[in-house]
């Protein structure tokens, strides 16, 4: 007996076989703009295992609507009927996730030798838990419990709205968006927060801001840009860097008082995990300005979540609980 888990994001497709305990037994990742459809991968591992699984969930960066998903930042739809018909199954064996609803249900056994606490911590705490995370685009979900049992609250977090924060930024957001008219919010000076706090939205806000400086935006993609604001090299990819994590850290510390987020706020995505260094006091002090409940997000924990697998650990969390099998120490 075997379990059908996979994390589609928008730059990998990655599976896994997990056995009755919840322990991973094969692994198998594709790109998501390859050659290899997810039924296809589904159906090959499937044939290698031997037999069809018990139950398959895939967490999918894209809204879930009627057993359809479409990818939010790849070209790439996504039918709960062509994952059952290639692992052999009835439909309603096969769970479509949003990427962070199954990063929320990570958090349901969420491991401390992979969180480093910024504040708070180590120990987790009882209480509704959030999780944001930057990375292709920008991720949100929730976790609370319902009584003994956890359950993930999805979203699209992602797509509240930015608002600049000083006047020098007026023209940074007016630069934005005229470069990238569809993340306007509505006619207001206001952008979609993932415009900014995404690995995909980066190059858009760093030629933005050396636009409206008058500076040459020579850096292509976020990684260079990334790594020449750690080594201060670039002036506009310096300052498009330091506004994001400001913003990041406010989204976060707004997202978590909503939540009442007692448990933890937690950030991980690819952009977090792969620039730590980010993650500096400017971070937590934006954070935790939270006016007169400054102290309420002063007490919550946070931490940065270093397991790469948080995807694919948050559908399999979500799985079992919908067998009814205990979820993994």
């Amino acid at each position: 007996m075997w379990y059908l888990i996979g994390d589609i994001g928008g730059t990998n497709l990655r599976l896994a076989a997990v056995d009755p305990a919840g322990a991973v037994v094969e692994r198998r990742t594709h790109p998501t703009d390859g050659l290899t459809t997810l039924p296809d991968a589904c159906a090959t591992l499937c044939a290698e295992m031997g037999s069809p699984p018990e139950g398959v969930a895939m967490a999918v960066a894209g809204v879930v609507v009627d057993g359809q998903v479409r990818m939010t930042n790849a070209a790439r739809s996504i039918s709960r009927d062509d994952l059952a018909r290639a692992c052999g199954l009835d439909p309603s064996k096969v769970l479509l996730l949003n990427d962070f609803e199954a990063a929320a249900w990570s958090l349901a056994t969420l491991d401390a030798d992979k969180v480093t606490y910024l504040q708070g911590g180590p120990d987790p705490q009882p209480g509704a838990r959030v999780i944001i995370g930057p990375g292709t685009g920008l991720g949100v979900g929730s976790l609370v419990w319902q009584g003994a049992r956890p359950t993930a609250v999805p979203g699209e977090g992602g797509h509240l709205r930015l608002t600049p924060h000083s006047a020098e930024e007026v023209a940074y957001f007016e630069a934005l968006i005229a470069l990238w008219p569809e993340v306007q919010m509505g006619a207001a000076l206001a952008v979609e927060a993932e415009a900014i706090l995404s690995g995909t939205g980066m190059p858009y806000w760093y030629r933005a801001i050396a636009s409206a400086r008058g500076e040459a935006a020579h850096l292509e993609g976020a990684a260079a840009i990334f790594a020449a604001a750690k080594a201060g090299k670039d002036t506009s990819a310096c300052r498009a860097v330091a506004l994001m994590v400001q913003y990041l850290g406010g989204v976060a510390g707004d997202l978590g008082l909503v939540m009442g987020a007692r448990g933890g706020v937690f950030v991980t995505g690819g952009v977090a995990q792969q620039n730590q260094w980010m993650l500096d006091d400017s971070f937590l002090a934006a954070f935790n300005a939270g006016g007169r409940h400054s102290k309420w997000r002063a007490a919550m924990p946070l931490g940065l979540c270093s397991d790469p697998d948080f995807g694919l650990l948050g559908a399999r969390n979500c799985l079992f609980v919908q067998h009814e099998r205990p979820l993994p120490d």
